[in-house]
């Protein structure tokens, strides 16, 4: 696909998920490399791979915002992709993550930039909410994306930070979290289902409490408490019963929002090694490997089906509203 100044100004904000997947799955081989012995290269081209991504989509955005101001600004206040414009911070953050193995002054560079721009976002996305009409229909499990992105913070903030500054996002992830949670369940059994094109963003109902529990293992220093089993175990049933409703999630016609599936699967993957390292129990191990399979295969495949997209040009073009 050639990006043209025409197709730049359809190029989508939801592209960052494709930084949120392949930075997943580069986190999750620099955690097998030292508790699984996976081999480092593995993680050295994924991070390489992560990187060029990250450039060319994050200045192909910038562009857009340069030369489509408008474009951008409609985004910003659509109902649905409004919270897709966190996952540019939250972009930010994951490369942060990806780097602290490789590069951890850049890392802390990264998290400099992206921890206040998490905020910031976050603040301008509620607000959005509280002072727009909104329907229930325009509620979707991506309105998790600048919630989760608070939970990052702590990954890379307890080195880069004061305490205190892990512990505000993570309390305000955490309590937003929950009430996401009860708005989008009764959304989904009350009330119209999820558009096709948005049925993979169910499997973000992953992300907040894996992440949760990698971020609270950071603060407290590998603790394994009842607190980081509830968020652990909450991560560990969604993912059963997602798993469960296979059948609903149809792979005939591809969308940006299979990226969703990614990020989500990487985040209970480290969440499990960490399990492992703590616990270094057998069972953990098996379930380490496990995610690691379903999680390379998920993001190659997605990777594959986006790649033909492209070549298709059914990418970077005007959508329905």
């Amino acid at each position: 696909m050639k990006l043209d100044k025409r197709s730049l100004e359809h190029f989508p904000v939801q592209l960052f998920a494709v930084i949120m997947g392949v930075s997943g799955l580069a986190i999750v081989y620099a955690k097998a490399y030292h508790l699984i012995d996976m081999p480092y290269w593995i993680y050295g081209v994924l991070l390489f791979i992560d990187t060029v991504l990250f450039l060319g989509i994050f200045t192909a955005y910038m562009l857009k915002w340069l030369y489509y101001p408008q474009a951008v600004k409609k985004e910003f206040y659509h109902p649905i992709k409004s919270s897709f414009m966190a996952a540019i911070s939250v972009s930010f953050l994951l490369v942060s993550i990806a780097y602290y193995d490789f590069a951890p002054t850049v890392s802390i560079l990264l998290w400099c930039i992206g921890a206040p721009m998490q905020l910031l976002l976050t603040l301008i996305v509620i607000r959005y909410w509280i002072h727009n009409d909104l329907k229930v229909v325009h509620s979707n499990p991506a309105w998790f994306i600048p919630i989760v992105g608070n939970v990052l913070v702590p990954v890379v903030g307890v080195e880069a930070a004061p305490i205190y500054l892990s512990l505000f996002f993570f309390a305000i992830g955490l309590f937003f979290w929950i009430v996401l949670f009860t708005i989008m369940i009764n959304r989904i059994i009350f009330h119209h289902q999820l558009a096709k094109k948005l049925m993979p963003t169910l499997f973000i109902f992953i992300a907040p409490p894996a992440v949760g529990f990698v971020s609270y293992f950071r603060i407290t220093n590998g603790s394994i408490d009842m607190f980081s089993m509830f968020l652990y175990f909450v991560a560990l049933f969604t993912l059963f019963l997602l798993l469960f409703m296979v059948r609903m999630f149809d792979t005939r016609e591809f969308f940006i929002s299979w990226w969703a599936y990614t990020f989500p699967l990487a985040a209970v993957t480290i969440a499990t090694l960490l399990m492992h390292m703590a616990l270094g129990s057998t069972i953990t191990y098996i379930g380490s490997i496990i995610l690691i399979i379903l999680t390379t295969l998920v993001v190659g495949f997605v990777t594959f089906k986006t790649v033909q997209a492209c070549r298709a040009e059914q990418i970077c073009i005007s959508e329905e509203e």
